[in-house]
């Protein structure tokens, strides 16, 4: 990877925020099986392009699922309401740091209302953590990067 790219790694280009909702994840309809196979978990970020979320096991996936989240309710008299997506999972890593495996998915489409009402959920996080939880896609002004990748001039 050269330095160039190593800057522009970053894919996601909307704010990211650390709000943990509940998932499932869908997977498609196997050959043989009677019943479409399910994963239970919970995401570790989010932005309104995509998501990462933390799994004991690889559930990577080569191709699209069907996420469906729980956001939370918008006040506290609000039922909680439930969003489902089309996602793409575009990658799979072990984190030794976080004893887990961490997969990413990239929305493609959601249903009815989802994309408004995932907006509406992450701008109220946003708003009640402040910038403090918010990683700004390509900020990566905090970055350690290996001595070979180190910014030129």
């Amino acid at each position: 990877m050269t330095i160039s790219q190593w800057e522009n790694a970053e894919r996601r280009g909307r704010p990211r925020a650390r709000l943990h909702l509940r998932l499932a994840i869908v997977y498609p309809q196997r050959a043989g099986v009677p019943v479409r196979p399910i994963y239970h978990g919970s995401t570790h970020d989010i932005c309104m392009s995509g998501l990462s979320m933390l799994a004991e096991e690889n559930v990577f996936h080569e191709g699209e699922v069907s996420v469906r989240l729980s956001l939370p309710p918008v006040h506290n008299w609000a039922a909680q309401k439930a969003i489902t997506a089309r996602a793409l999972m575009t990658y799979a890593i072990h984190s030794s740091k976080l004893n887990a495996f961490k997969v990413g998915m990239r929305f493609q489409e959601f249903e009815e209302d989802g994309k408004a009402l995932l907006q509406a959920a992450l701008r109220d996080a946003l708003s009640k953590s402040g910038d403090s939880d918010m990683q700004l896609a390509n900020d990566r002004s905090g970055t350690v990067r290996p001595n070979d990748s180190q910014r030129r001039g």
